[in-house]
């Protein structure tokens, strides 16, 4: 009897479209359940079909010669200096060029100016990346963004609020969940939260995560999370501001039961608080301990002590997006959206004391 997909999912106890994603070589299967699963398939001779394709090559074969549109919105160009939206597109563009793509590479600070390039330009697809606070996105309206929104498309590092496609990024409630924990497990009781964009959609999920897995260990949490003066506008701009963190600071040291850890909402962030706390005569992993995430090894390598941080594999969230493209265009009539999680990992520094 010739073996199926349904015969292997059931003897691995997982579905069927997971077990085809991994004879298709999908990277965003875990090592280990993939492991299992092809094990389980070479047990019961699993033949497969002639047409069944890696997931490079389902990339080859979908986008090869086709439009793909690698597009930011309603960003400012600084933002696009930070080294973890760099790799992302950076990975993006190297996936889709492998691929044979013809890519349209474009930057649309201002999400009511008209974009000529892409206008002019039809489109199969498009691995978008856009500001994460507020929903201008999802309201503003223009031709430009309806035809987007009729388009094939693919979020990368993270989906604004309300909007359409698919999208790839970092898990930032495990972001935010590990590194409470890793605090907790080095004696911290008392834990803080700094983030001068509050109503970042990344910063909030690695927020909740924190207070979370602080909470299940009956630890407190004292939130520092506070606009600059005048908030923020699109195009966005990264958190440079090194007033805004000092007054986040500054509520810290003020505050009736000082935390001993910190989790600053990224490296980016993570680099004024030490700024900051220097500036007051306070060193950190021995005064307060700081941990962050992205991995920005650009912003943090000249930090002292080095900057104990998650790792969000920006690099690999861009070449998966375009992955994921592949499989929406070559089935357009799949049903719901997709959400990609990449699982973090921990780069460890010396910002985090242990405490007795």
């Amino acid at each position: 009897m010739k073996v199926t997909l349904r015969d292997i999912a059931e003897a691995a106890d997982v579905s069927i479209s997971t077990v085809s994603r991994v004879l298709k070589g999908d990277p965003v299967i875990s090592t280990d359940r993939a492991s299992l699963i092809r094990g389980i398939a070479t047990r019961m001779n699993y033949r497969g079909r002639d047409g069944a394709k890696s997931t490079v090559a389902l990339a080859q074969q979908t986008l090869c010669g086709r439009s793909v549109g690698l597009v930011t919105l309603g960003m400012d160009r600084s933002l696009l200096s930070l080294p973890t939206v760099a790799l992302a597109l950076n990975g993006a563009e190297a996936a889709l060029s492998q691929a044979g793509a013809n890519v349209l590479l474009c930057h649309v600070p201002d999400l009511e100016q008209h974009a000529s390039s892409l206008e002019r330009q039809s489109l199969d697809g498009v691995v978008l990346m856009g500001a994460l606070q507020g929903n201008r996105i999802a309201t503003a309206r223009s031709a430009l963004l309806d035809r987007l929104r009729q388009t094939a498309t693919v979020w990368i590092v993270g989906k604004p609020q309300d909007c359409w496609g698919d999208v790839v990024m970092s898990d930032s409630v495990a972001v935010g969940t590990r590194a409470a924990e890793y605090l907790i497990e080095r004696g911290h009781t008392r834990l803080g939260f700094v983030n001068p964009k509050p109503d970042h959609l990344q910063f909030r999920q690695r927020e909740t995560g924190f207070l979370a897995a602080a909470a299940r260990a009956g630890v407190r949490v004292e939130r520092f999370c506070e606009d600059p003066p005048g908030g923020w506008s699109l195009p966005l701009r990264p958190p440079t501001d090194v007033d805004a963190v000092e007054r986040l600071v500054d509520q810290m040291l003020r505050s009736r039961v000082r935390p001993t850890g910190l989790l600053a909402a990224a490296d980016s962030v993570a680099t004024l608080t030490y700024r900051a706390l220097a500036a007051r005569d306070l060193v950190v992993g021995r005064d307060i301990s700081v941990i962050s995430a992205n991995n920005d090894t650009a912003w943090i390598a000249g930090l002292h002590p080095r900057l104990t941080t998650f790792d969000v594999h920006a690099e690999r969230i861009g070449r998966l997006a375009v992955h994921q493209l592949a499989f929406r265009m070559s089935d357009p009539g799949a049903p719901g959206e997709v959400q990609l999680l990449v699982e973090p990992t921990l780069v460890e520094g010396n910002s985090v004391a242990r405490r007795t």
